[in-house]
């Protein structure tokens, strides 16, 4: 049996668009430093495996992207002022509160961080279509960010357990994010319960190669179920 990491570690960490350090206009790009909210466990009929995230309302972006304010419009600053409140929101556990904040942000300005946060607040209330849609939007807006692609699998995970759109999506973080071996590791997880074998062996060594180790338990499985499948299909040529 090929264990998904016991669950993909805390999985994600959520993108964080943008990292407040002293002042708002001095926001720097920020990847990893949210906690991910995300939490699901998907289990097929031969494999085990699984993907699961901590819940924590800190996979929000807190600011709006430095490039929108180099725009100098006045409306992102009260788009901004919205964030800002939905944030103490949060502080406070008062997620829908903090998502009608982030909405007034979005009708004043709409922009890829308010657009994730609500596709975030959806997800935590367990609204999975409307996460979905949220996180849609977010990518019109930004479109190269991998991890967005990931929330976007999970919530059709959770939603309908839609592998394929799961996969789709793994694929095109994995494409942004080659290096990253957690995105390389749900993908070969992925690919592997639908039965993309050769797929999931190169994303699995793509994984160990980045250094989790956890990859090769896998990859030594699905080789094996690859292997039996070529097998069985010499078999039903030779009959």
């Amino acid at each position: 049996m090929s264990a998904f990491r016991n669950s993909l570690k805390a999985t994600r960490q959520l993108t964080a668009y943008v990292s407040r350090q002293s002042m708002l206009r001095q926001a720097t790009a920020s990847t990893r430093s949210l906690s991910t909210l995300i939490n699901i466990q998907q289990q097929s009929k031969s494999n085990t495996s699984s993907f699961k995230a901590q819940d924590s309302k800190k996979g929000f972006a807190t600011s709006l992207p430095y490039a929108d304010f180099m725009k100098q419009d006045e409306a992102l600053d009260q788009a901004q002022e919205y964030m800002d409140e939905g944030v103490s929101f949060l502080n406070n556990n008062m997620l829908p509160l903090a998502m009608s904040s982030f909405q007034k942000s979005l009708n004043v300005r709409p922009t890829a961080a308010a657009h994730y946060n609500m596709g975030v607040g959806y997800f935590q209330l367990g609204d999975y279509q409307s996460s979905i849609k949220s996180f849609q939007e977010s990518l019109k807006l930004s479109p190269h960010h991998a991890d967005v692609h990931t929330n976007i699998a999970t919530a059709h995970i959770k939603l309908n357990n839609n592998l394929q759109e799961a996969l789709n999506h793994l694929q095109a973080a994995a494409n942004i994010a080659p290096q990253d071996a957690e995105i390389q590791f749900n993908l070969g997880v992925i690919s592997e319960q639908t039965g993309h074998f050769d797929g999931a062996i190169l994303a699995y060594q793509a994984a160990v190669d980045q250094g989790m180790e956890q990859a090769s338990m896998n990859l030594r499985n699905v080789k094996t179920k690859k292997f039996a499948e070529l097998a069985k299909k010499l078999e039903n040529k030779d009959n």
